[in-house]
């Protein structure tokens, strides 16, 4: 089902309320939302000038944290987390080091305190008595250590295994912790690692697997670059899917000392790529990334996601946020600039029907893929007489981003 279709699936909803994918979708969600936790927080006097970081740690007697957020001009976070998550620690970054400093305002929430609640008012002070010593002076990157439950790293795989496959694709979409739990998830290798070559990491899109690029990765110089695939389960929140590609990044990056890489997505996945690069450029963990180079992706949201969000009888999580008027897509190049790390955005204006005369690739209108903060924030912009599917088979599209690949290598030589 692409995106396009799901509009017709949407207008039938009365009809098809007791079909087995929304059955099952309604099943995950319960599930899912069994194992997590959303909460509000909302600052007692707002920040401005500074950026507030929240550390998540499961335990605060092991000097370690298991994930973060850096916020920006925000009085209202919210969050979703996981159960196994029991602190908080918040603390206003004056110089944005994402380091706590003793001089620097904090809170300690202890989440048991606040397990029937969803809404956490937070009072910034400066304590040197009650500040947890050890997180004081120690940054980001010293604390991070994220444990991944279901989730493959470096595993070295064929686009022809069972992860891949289509019905996967669907899975993911319509039934996201089943995938997981069938170990469908993880940044996989197409190779065995080899340090003298710069990894490329691929993303896909809804509804979909990496072996959508296979037309893509078959034109790679191999001898120069080895292809990595991030596979997902496309129905979760963006939110959460690119604090799961940001995990994973960091991990393997600190795992085999990653000083270059270039990330390629397609359709949604370039949305997800994008807001990984938001929140891992405010932590500065993302310095090992050339490029991000995204196909024919929604910036501007996808117009029956929110038809899916008013009108359906149990909404996915990737509606939400890819609905045109949603926060996720309000946000995503919010505190962005293009000093950060070089954006290519391709996008195709073939929508392969003779009858369909608007102007899209068949799936993804031009004026979302054209998005003005997109185009702005992009520091090349190319075009293609493709559809959503047959442009990750153009050579010219191969040949611009080979070119951009060396263009950003050899800047940081």
């Amino acid at each position: 089902m692409t995106m396009r279709l799901l509009l017709t699936v949407l207008l039938l909803s009365s009809v098809l309320s007791g079909c087995s994918n929304f059955k099952n979708l309604s099943h995950e969600m319960k599930a899912i939302d069994s194992l997590t936790h959303e909460y509000t927080l909302t600052l007692s006097e707002p920040v401005s000038g500074s950026a507030i970081v929240i550390e998540q740690i499961k335990d605060i007697n092991k000097s370690d944290i298991d994930g973060y957020d850096a916020i920006i001009g925000s009085e209202s976070i919210d969050l979703q987390m996981s159960n196994d998550i029991h602190y908080l620690l918040l603390f206003e970054d004056k110089n944005k080091d994402l380091t706590l400093q003793s001089d620097e305002a904090f809170s300690l929430i202890n989440l048991h305190d606040y397990k029937d609640k969803a809404e956490i008012l937070v009072t910034l002070n400066v304590n040197g008595k009650a500040i947890p010593k050890a997180f004081v002076d120690r940054s980001l990157s010293s604390l991070l250590n994220i444990e991944l439950d279901l989730v493959n790293i470096g595993k070295v795989v064929s686009l022809r295994d069972p992860p891949f496959d289509k019905k996967n694709a669907e899975l993911g979409m319509w039934q996201p912790l089943t995938f997981l739990l069938e170990n469908n998830t993880g940044l996989y290798f197409l190779s065995e690692y080899d340090p003298k070559k710069i990894p490329i990491l691929f993303v896909h899109g809804i509804n979909s697997t990496a072996s959508d690029f296979t037309a893509l990765i078959d034109k790679v110089d191999q001898s120069k670059y080895q292809v990595w695939v991030f596979n997902y389960p496309s129905g979760l929140s963006l939110f959460l899917t690119s604090k799961g590609l940001a995990n994973v990044l960091y991990t393997v990056a600190s795992e085999y000392n990653i000083q270059q890489m270039h990330i390629v997505a397609h359709s949604m996945g370039g949305l997800v790529v994008e807001n990984y690069m938001r929140q891992c450029n405010l932590g500065k963990l993302c310095q090992f990334v050339n490029s991000t180079s995204t196909i024919s992706s929604p910036f501007g949201g996808v117009e029956s996601a929110k038809q899916g969000v008013e009108y359906s009888p149990v909404v996915m999580p990737a509606w939400v946020d890819l609905n045109p008027d949603g926060e996720f897509i309000e946000g995503l190049f919010k505190d962005r600039n293009k000093g950060n790390t070089p954006h290519f955005l391709l996008f195709g204006y073939n929508s392969g029907d003779l009858l369909n005369t608007n102007s899209n690739d068949g799936v993804i209108d031009l004026s979302s893929q054209l998005d003005r903060e997109a185009q702005l924030h992009a520091e090349k912009i190319r075009g293609y007489d493709e559809d959503h599917l047959s442009i990750l088979d153009n050579d010219q599209l191969f040949d611009d981003l080979s070119n951009f690949w060396i263009e950003t290598e050899t800047e940081r030589e």
